[in-house]
């Protein structure tokens, strides 16, 4: 591929170097394309020429990608319509329960809905669980409501969120007032 691109270029190059001798300015730059160098006599320059390396990558990743991708392809598309054709339509057996791909007329569809795509049956218990998710959503939105409308009816100030307090540090305070009540005693006055 990158020698296709390489052949194009001197090919080009000649083709410009024959036929025409009219050198290009641009930019105050003079572009010799058809100078000829004339042996060892004199200066011997190089013609300056804007970069064409873009270019030339350009064509060389569309050569790549052509052969890589398209060409496969397509010979897998003439392939499988030449040689395997589409589906023929015939008398199922009782016995046998067809599988979802089995539906398809194309090959190549077969093989996308066989290998690529989820079944109509899963696609359809996947809607079904998440409208049962949604449902539980629901409720669960419904009792919060019911909640907080109750807390506001009997203005309950203990939500549904209330931690109770831990029993250590209420023993530990019991325990210091018992003492503070035995040290000072039982006959204070306000």
């Amino acid at each position: 591929m990158v020698s296709w691109s390489a052949l194009g270029r001197s090919l080009g190059v000649n083709l410009i170097k024959t036929n025409t001798k009219i050198p290009l300015v641009g930019q105050n730059v003079k572009f010799s394309v058809g100078k000829s160098l004339f042996g060892d006599h004199g200066h011997k320059t190089m013609a300056m020429q804007p970069s064409r390396w873009q270019w030339h990558k350009f064509k060389d990743m569309l050569h790549l990608y052509f052969m890589v991708g398209l060409i496969p392809v397509g010979a897998i598309i003439f392939y499988t319509n030449v040689f395997i054709g589409p589906a023929q339509l015939t008398p199922i057996p009782s016995d046998y329960t067809p599988k979802h791909w089995e539906y398809h007329r194309h090959p190549i569809t077969r093989f996308i809905a066989c290998y690529v795509h989820n079944s109509p049956q899963q696609e359809y218990e996947k809607f079904l669980h998440f409208i049962d998710e949604e449902a539980q959503k629901m409720k669960l939105r419904q009792l919060e409501k019911e909640v907080v409308s109750k807390m506001a009816e009997r203005q309950d100030y203990q939500a549904y969120y209330y931690r109770p307090m831990i029993n250590k540090y209420l023993r530990v305070n019991k325990q210091t007032g018992d003492e503070m009540l035995n040290r000072l005693g039982d006959d204070y006055e306000e």
